[in-house]
């Protein structure tokens, strides 16, 4: 019902879900002005009683809330929806053959699964929405940790990149295995932005695993694709010279790029410890 209420092409039928249509695009709003609103909107004469108990349900169920007597919607409720209607699409339709949506089947300890991607654009999108609905799987005191050899996202996702950082409320830690110059101006940046970033060629890191809250993400990619990209950030050595486009065409070549994700709380407090980060905060 309240669903339906957010689809444009479906007329709300109750006072609830007329609410909820006005408030999408209205908001903050007073009783007084929500009844007038179904008034001019759907032609329905209500009464303040009737809006006032209805939002007041509203506000129980944790759609609605109030601020200074005025009502808007529940932000959260808001992102709950927008999950709801992704883990349809991805359902009903093969657009997205990499939903987030299909981490929430990863229930308990040593539940998996895999992933299979065309391209580091592919893979690049998908972490970063999975960063971006981070705080909808997982509480604020779950930490991320990335391991990269090169760094290629401020150059390439920069805006991206700095909307995740504003949103995210967990601590966001990230190690690159590699010293130039173009990686160090790239780390910089994530610095600047507030992810703790830091440079090292330790071969007992952990290169080829991420940890996002108790999920391990293992991973490899194209070893050709890895070559080309590495003799890149060698050739390059500061931004006046770079071939920005060379990268981006680096980064779309198709080639074979597995996940597997496992579900696996000690083993990613494990690794988050062995790198001597999960006391850090983020900045």
């Amino acid at each position: 019902m309240i669903i339906r209420a957010l689809l444009p092409k479906l007329t709300p039928k109750t006072v609830k879900e007329k609410i909820i249509v006005i408030l999408s695009t209205e908001f903050p709003l007073t009783v007084k002005e929500l009844k007038g609103k179904i008034k001019q909107l759907f032609n329905q004469s209500v009464s303040y009683q009737s809006v006032h108990k209805e939002l007041n349900q509203l506000i129980k169920e944790k759609v609605v809330v109030a601020k200074n007597k005025k009502f808007l919607l529940n932000v959260e409720w808001i992102r709950q929806v927008g999950l709801f209607s992704d883990l349809i699409v991805s359902n009903y339709t093969s657009q997205k053959k990499h939903s987030i949506n299909k981490l929430l089947e990863l229930k308990n300890d040593g539940d998996s699964l895999s992933f299979e991607f065309e391209s580091y654009a592919q893979l690049d999108i998908y972490f970063l929405e999975l960063l971006d609905y981070f705080n909808e799987f997982f509480e604020e005191d779950k930490q991320i940790l990335m391991h990269y050899t090169h760094n290629w996202w401020p150059l390439v996702y920069p805006m991206k990149e700095k909307q995740v950082i504003r949103k995210l409320k967990s601590g966001f830690f990230c190690i690159c295995g590699a010293d130039s110059e173009i990686d160090k101006f790239c780390c910089n940046y994530e610095k600047k932005i507030g992810i703790n970033v830091l440079q090292s060629k330790d071969k007992g890191l952990h290169w080829n695993v991420n940890v996002m809250g108790d999920l391990i993400f293992s991973f490899y990619g194209d070893d050709e694709i890895n070559k080309e990209i590495h003799d890149f950030f060698k050739k390059f050595k500061d931004l006046k010279s770079l071939d920005l486009d060379q990268l981006t065409g680096l980064l779309e070549k198709k080639g074979l790029f597995r996940v597997v994700v496992l579900k696996d709380s000690i083993y990613a407090r494990k690794v988050l410890e062995e790198t001597k980060l999960f006391n850090l905060k983020k900045k």
